[in-house]
């Protein structure tokens, strides 16, 4: 009975007679770590094969599209040529499903499952309460000098890639790295052996679970967190260019009717409070972010992880998962189209190569996946000097959807409305508000269609449709959770940049809709001595957890996404 209820927990599927909260996950997955004899004949043996990787790299690229790797593709000259021409190619890779935003996109990356399947349907949603809740809130643990921000994985209602490896054999071991804690703690998921995300203030940080110890959760990125400090005391990290094409792109570009932006590398800033602590400055916090620096900051600690842990040294595969978010802030600030995205892509590329060379050095039989969470469109008002008919969102959407219907019974948030605590009202009372506000939003000129939560819930995908022949309907599917969904989900129009440009300049552009710009994205895989292909079909990143545990031999429960053969030659990657 334990094992059936831990492979339950494995699959996210109902678990009997216990309730599926983060505590009995846990405890169900802690336990089937301990029940080797109980686990397949493979796990027997703790040494793996010669010809299996002991090292799985899995890179996700915050917002990087299709589009972007596709423009910039015959530019690299280090990590990522390294990738393109000895690799496995999926160029039309997919987040198949609607919600296009980090934290969904992440948690596909590592489980095989859509967003319906993760429970992570947004970065953010109502709860209980009626109050926003973020992805990752987790009141179960505590985030050294974040009080009043927990984080965790409790949330995120299947199992990992990691969790996979760690079932088969305790000795896997699994760390993860970000920019952001909705990319490191999705890709990790639970009970990872580390996992770090940058914090503005405080340098890397992490979760502490219940009983731990957080000076002992923090010791590994102690020594890193001091250095950084005391580097940037002595000089503020800087913005060099190495791209010096990317001048060809240097423009100034009114966003908004209001923003004026020189858009040039090294990008401009100027620090707010230049007698205060280079942590305490906003402004450099906020440059830091939209630069090459959080990359290089992570791929640092990503190095210093590897070689503390000892990662691929062992007789069982380990899992460094690493997500890159330079590029998504970049493209927030400055937009895809112009020198600043130009010029990151070139530092991109340089980066992964140095970090490659280290993986080479360290003698371990390792493979690469690189992904992204989602892509991104440039702001609206640079796509339509380029000629596409883009537009900036101006309505408040719920204000009109409200006033339409006379009553105060929606909120906006994460790309839908939300039923607002209104327990007066029937459930037919709901029900014809649903339907009236469904169908006014289909008559508004910034709408493409609008759905019912409860239509959408009733949908099944058709199987095997191709990613790119989905409806939008379906999109959506992929999307959906019961609770934490929106009542009503929105498909805007294509082009359109669904938020106004902020006070200061730093979100200008974005991602989130479900149309193929923001759904389309690269996956690659390469491995020293296997031979590389290029396949222009679509696939999924559901796709990626089943192929990699192909790839070890490691069982794993079931998933939405299917093991692609990497090998082009009779042999098969998925046989094991």
């Amino acid at each position: 009975m334990l094992l059936r209820h831990a492979m339950l927990a494995l699959s996210g599927d109902t678990i009997p007679a216990m309730n599926k909260n983060s505590t009995s996950v846990a405890l169900i997955l802690s336990s089937l770590f301990t029940v080797g004899a109980m686990l397949p004949a493979s796990a027997a043996d703790p040494r793996l094969p010669a010809d299996k990787p002991t090292l799985i790299v899995a890179i996700a690229v915050d917002q990087f599209s299709a589009g972007i790797f596709d423009q910039y593709r015959g530019r690299y000259e280090a990590g990522l040529r390294r990738m393109i021409d000895a690799g496995v190619v999926f160029p039309n890779g997919y987040q198949s499903h609607a919600a296009t935003e980090t934290c969904p996109g992440h948690s596909t990356l590592l489980t095989g499952k859509h967003p319906s399947g993760t429970g992570i349907i947004a970065n953010e949603w109502l709860g209980a309460d009626g109050k926003p809740m973020y992805c990752l809130y987790d009141a179960g643990t505590t985030v050294p000098g974040r009080p009043a921000e927990p984080r965790g994985p409790a949330n995120l209602r299947t199992s990992t890639l990691g969790e996979w490896l760690k079932a088969q054999n305790p000795a896997s071991k699994v760390v993860a790295v970000s920019g952001k804690d909705r990319g490191a703690i999705n890709m990790a998921g639970h009970n990872p052996d580390a996992v770090f995300w940058w914090d503005d203030e405080l340098g890397f940080n992490t979760y502490v679970p219940p009983g731990a110890d957080a000076n002992q959760r923090l010791e590994p990125v102690k020594a890193l967190n001091d250095s950084i400090t005391r580097r940037w005391k002595k000089q503020l990290p800087t913005w060099k260019p190495l791209d010096a094409s990317c001048a060809r792109l240097n423009s100034y570009v009114t966003y908004d009717n209001t923003w004026n932006v020189h858009h040039h590398v090294p990008a401009d800033w100027k620090r707010a409070n230049p007698d205060k602590p280079f942590r305490d400055d906003k402004a450099f916090k906020r440059w830091v972010r939209a630069s090459p620096t959080v990359d290089e900051l992570t791929l640092e600690l990503a190095t210093s992880l590897l070689n503390r842990y000892k990662l691929g040294r062992g007789g069982a595969p380990d899992l460094l998962a690493i997500s890159l978010s330079a590029t998504d802030y970049i493209g927030h600030r400055y937009g895809n189209e112009g020198p600043e995205m130009c010029d990151q892509m070139a530092h991109l590329d340089q980066n992964l190569g140095a970090f490659f060379k280290t993986l080479d050095a360290a003698k371990v039989r390792y493979v690469v996946v690189l992904s992204a969470d989602h892509g991104g469109l440039d702001a609206a008002e640079r796509v339509r000097l380029k000629g596409f008919p883009a537009e900036r969102m101006t309505a408040d959407v719920a204000d009109e959807v409200n006033k339409h219907l006379g009553v105060n019974a929606f909120a906006y948030l994460s790309y839908g409305l939300y039923f607002l605590p209104t327990p007066a009202l029937t459930p037919e009372e709901r029900q014809k508000l649903s339907d009236s506000a469904v169908k006014f939003l289909n008559q508004q000129p910034y709408v493409t269609q609008a759905f019912a939560k409860a239509d959408i819930l009733k949908l099944q995908v058709r199987p095997g449709v191709p990613p790119d022949e989905m409806r939008l309907e379906e999109r959506f599917a992929e999307s959906v959770d019961p609770q934490r969904s929106a009542d009503i989900l929105i498909a805007f129009k294509p082009y359109s940049t669904l938020d106004h440009v902020d006070s200061n300049g730093f979100y200008i552009a974005g991602h989130g809709t479900p149309w193929n710009y923001d759904r389309r994205v690269p996956i690659v895989f390469w491995r020293p001595g296997l031979p590389g292909y290029e396949q222009y079909l679509p696939i999924e990143t559901v796709d990626i957890a089943p192929t990699l545990a192909g790839l070890v031999g490691v069982a794993h429960p079931p998933v939405d996404g299917r093991c692609i053969d990497l090998d082009s030659s009779a042999a098969n990657t998925c046989s094991h």
